[in-house]
Parts: structure tokens; C-alpha cells; sequence
């Protein structure tokens, strides 16, 4: 199911409007009062919204809005199409941190290193900037290692203890970041330069036993889960959105897709099924930040 992004604020209250859809068919008659007619017991309800964003959120949305291409690392959930080495995956292994399916990385019982790896095409540019992001959860093994391989072929890559979220080790990285996903996820950012050579950049993934020592023997079962997988060329605007196999921002399409969205409708704040109903409008304050207005409609209710 498509989400409203994690990395985007929320609906604000000044301007939230809820109007449910009239049920009934209403018939004028000539001589009397109307006959009314109820057509549905489903609920439905229309709800004028707003948010407000800063300039690299405002670019973000517009991206999810229209499904634009977002990463160079494909689907953002599944590890299909990864080529894999002293590895396994599991398909839709566990449920991850915002209710999406996450694949297991299982190592082999083979001695060496036990990861994935994608070609990011499209990366091949001496000296851009990557920014790389997966959210990883033990499963069996300690230790997680997200990086990649610059167009020299060094390999860069930070060791994250799965247990704590802390960084046990890096390599030719600018910078690591680590966000606490809840129920033991953890969102892993880096940034690193693409190098200058002939290469292509790889991702890679990798499940270690312990930090810093990347060849061990596996048993076959234990590993560790991901999700929430994203590469680009830094431009600024870099919030994880999610992405399909070919790298396009899965989102509102156009306003023509339902996606999961906390919403209001008495009894507190909760995920619905909602999607735009026409376009949104947007207006510009000081410092590049954005006031925008839509209306959703909501099903299932």
C-alpha cells in the first residue's frame, strides 16, 4: 500500500475541514415534500487539508505526488534483482517500521562475506556525492554494513550495531547518521563521494558477526531484515521516499493512487485510506517555506 512518506510533516489543524458525503439520493417532487433514498451505509468523507514545508520537503512532496524517479537503487522494499554473494533472501520476511514488507538477508554457511549488491547506474560521475539510505533489523546477526564501492572500486561502509543503532566503524564515508525506527529498525544514512575512475558505483548490503570483520562463517538461517533502500546523486532535496523497481517515487499518482495517510475523523488521529480529490495549491512565505492546501477523500473509514 502506498504511504504518505514518514520524512514529510504531517496534516496541521489550522485548515483541516471534514464534510462527510450526503448518503442519500434526493428527489424533488411536484406536490410534497422530497423523497429521500439511502444508497450506502459505507462512510465516506471529504476532508480540505493542509501542510507545511520547507523548500527541500516542498521538493520531496511534488516528486511523491507524481510518482517522479527518486532512486538509483530500484524497488526500495525488495532485494530482488540484488546480486548476491554467500547469500540468500527472503521474500516479505517481516513486517517493517511503517507496516511495508521487508526482505531477509540470510548468510550462507559458507566462509567469506555474506552481502548484496546493486549497480547504481546512472551513479557513473567522478566526484558527485551519494546519499544512501536503509533501514536494517537484526535477524540473528549483530552487526548490519551498508556501503558501497566508489569508481575506483574502494569500498565505503559503516558497521552498525544492530542491537544499539551505534556506528562500530566506517570508511571512506562524509557522514553517518543513524535514526531510531522502533521495534529494533534503524534508518541508516550516508554520504560519500562517487570517486574519480572508470568504475560504476555498487550498494551493498552485508550482514557481519562482528564489527569490522566482514568474512566469517555463516550458518544458513541468521542475517539480518531491510527495507527503506535509496541512493541518489545529493541535490539537497535527499528525504527517503518509497520507490518501485525502477526507481519512481511510489506515491500519490497524480492523485489518482489511495494511500495511507494519518487522518481525523473523530476518535483520534489514524491511518485511512485517502486520495486527492483534483490537484492542491501552494503559497510561498518567507525563507522558501510552502503552505499547501488539497482535499482528500477517504474510504473505509
Amino acid at each position: 500500500m502506498r504511504r504518505w512518506p514518514d520524512t514529510l510533516p504531517g496534516i496541521i489543524r489550522p485548515g483541516y475541514q471534514l464534510q462527510p458525503v450526503d448518503p442519500a439520493l434526493r428527489t424533488d417532487m411536484e406536490v410534497g415534500a422530497r423523497r429521500l433514498r439511502r444508497l450506502t451505509r459505507a462512510r465516506r468523507d471529504m476532508i480540505a487539508v493542509a501542510w507545511r514545508f520547507e523548500d527541500r520537503e516542498m521538493a520531496a512532496f511534488r516528486a511523491w505526488f507524481g510518482d517522479e524517479p527518486w532512486s538509483l537503487a530500484g524497488d526500495s522494499e525488495a532485494l530482488t534483482g540484488w546480486a548476491l554473494t554467500n547469500a540468500t533472501t527472503v521474500q516479505d520476511g517481516v513486517v517493517g517500521p511503517a507496516g511495508q514488507l521487508a526482505d531477509k538477508l540470510r548468510a550462507t554457511a559458507d566462509s567469506g562475506t555474506h552481502h548484496a549488491t546493486r549497480s547504481l547506474t546512472g551513479a557513473g560521475i567522478d566526484n558527485q556525492t551519494l546519499v544512501i539510505t536503509a533501514t536494517v533489523r537484526a535477524a540473528g546477526l549483530p552487526v548490519g554494513r551498508l556501503g558501497y564501492t566508489d569508481r575506483t572500486g574502494a569500498l565505503c561502509y559503516a558497521d552498525v550495531t544492530l542491537a544499539t543503532g551505534a556506528v562500530a566503524g566506517q570508511s571512506g564515508l562524509t557522514s553517518v547518521t543513524v535514526a531510531d525506527r522502533g521495534n529494533g529498525w534503524w534508518r541508516v544514512t550516508l554520504t560519500g563521494s562517487t570517486g574519480a575512475g572508470a568504475g560504476v558505483p555498487d550498494l551493498r548490503l552485508g550482514t557481519l558477526a562482528v564489527a569490522g570483520t566482514p568474512s566469517f562463517t555463516g550458518d544458513g538461517s541468521t542475517g539480518l531484515y531491510a527495507c527503506e533502500k535509496m541512493a541518489r546523486l545529493q541535490t539537497g532535496t535527499d528525504l527517503f521516499l518509497m520507490t518501485d523497481a525502477q526507481g519512481y517515487a511510489l506515491g500519490a499518482a497524480g492523485g489518482t493512487a489511495w494511500f495511507q495517510c494519518p487522518v481525523a475523523f473523530g476518535g483520534g488521529w489514524r491511518d485511512a485510506e485517502v486520495r486527492f480529490d483534483g490537484g492542491w495549491q501552494a503559497d510561498i512565505g518567507q525563507g522558501l517555506r510552502w503552505n499547501v492546501k488539497g482535499k482528500l477523500e477517504v474510504r473505509n473509514a
